[in-house]
């Protein structure tokens, strides 16, 4: 087996066909086509299907998908580690993050992390749900995620958690709504307030609670990063973590504090027997700054 051949193999993948591969790669599609032939001889299984123009993965393609990108990656850094070894570590990260999680320590674990480290990039991807964490770290594309903890959906035994520390839940009010109390506000207080909330589906605490003494529902919206926006445009009051409660004041909301206390915690959630070299950079740095706060804990999700 070839490195080449397992960069054809996923730029097929990618692509869905031979000729998107091909174009990515600047060869021949008869080159693309002669590799994954190759590819599929050595490991004695068929990888793909071909569907009309397309090509979709087979099975066995798809168990190879994690494998290859790991591979190509750990090779790609290593050559240029060797092309300048005083680099310390190199190539890009690899995360994916619920939207609501970049704004919070996420943002600052990176910010930290690209100042201490040279000739290493980011790529956040979009975690659309928190039931995807298991599958994002599967398919080989993605090294590190940051969710909220405890997950939603049991992790695979060899997955790790590494909780950044937890925040209270706050209630932010439009810039042209009646100012709420100065005061630590209950359930009871927003009983009669319009909300603009996201489906529920964690049964978290403050679903649990919310369950019991309903809420009056303005609008419910699928992308939780949409509920501040639609905050401030005056649609209704919104539950907000630590940092999107910042957000909210600097554009004129009126914030509260919960009484009882709803607290949301963000974590990472990653392989550590999988990890290359960048991402466990990103690993150490994340148990310094949790260190820092005085909450390091790394443990099974």
């Amino acid at each position: 087996m070839e490195l080449y051949q397992l960069r054809y193999f996923l730029a097929v993948r990618d692509g869905g066909s031979t000729m998107a591969a091909a174009a990515r790669l600047g060869v021949g599609q008869s080159s693309v086509s002669t590799a994954v032939r190759g590819l599929e001889r050595e490991l004695g299984a068929r990888l793909f299907h071909r569907v009309g123009r397309g090509m979709v993965p087979t099975p066995a393609g798809h168990a190879l998908v994690g494998p290859a990108r790991r591979i190509v990656r750990e090779c790609d850094q290593s050559i240029e580690v060797a092309a300048d070894p005083g680099r310390r570590v190199s190539g890009r990260l690899e995360i994916a993050a619920l939207s609501t999680a970049v704004s919070g320590p996420l943002a600052e674990l990176i910010a930290q992390w690209l100042t201490d480290t040279t000739g290493a990039g980011v790529h956040v991807h979009d975690l659309a749900r928190e039931e995807e964490v298991v599958e994002a770290l599967t398919g080989g594309s993605i090294e590190i995620v940051c969710t909220r903890v405890p997950l939603a959906v049991a992790p695979a035994g060899a997955l790790r958690v590494l909780p950044l520390g937890p925040g209270d839940l706050h209630v932010a009010f439009p810039p042209g709504a009646e100012t709420p109390p100065d005061r630590v506000l209950d359930l009871a207080d927003l009983t009669a307030v319009p909300m603009v909330l996201v489906p529920p589906g964690r049964r978290s605490d403050f679903e649990r609670e919310t369950a019991r003494q309903p809420l009056e529902v303005a609008a419910v919206v699928e992308q939780r990063e949409a509920r501040t926006s639609l905050m401030l445009g005056g649609v209704g009051a919104t539950i907000v973590g630590p940092a999107l409660a910042r957000t909210a004041r600097a554009g004129g909301a009126h914030v509260r504090r919960l009484a009882p206390r709803f607290r949301e915690e963000m974590g990472l959630v990653f392989d550590p027997d999988q990890l290359s070299s960048v991402a466990r950079s990103f690993i150490d740095t994340a148990v310094e700054y949790v260190g820092r706060g005085g909450q390091q804990r790394l443990a099974r999700g």
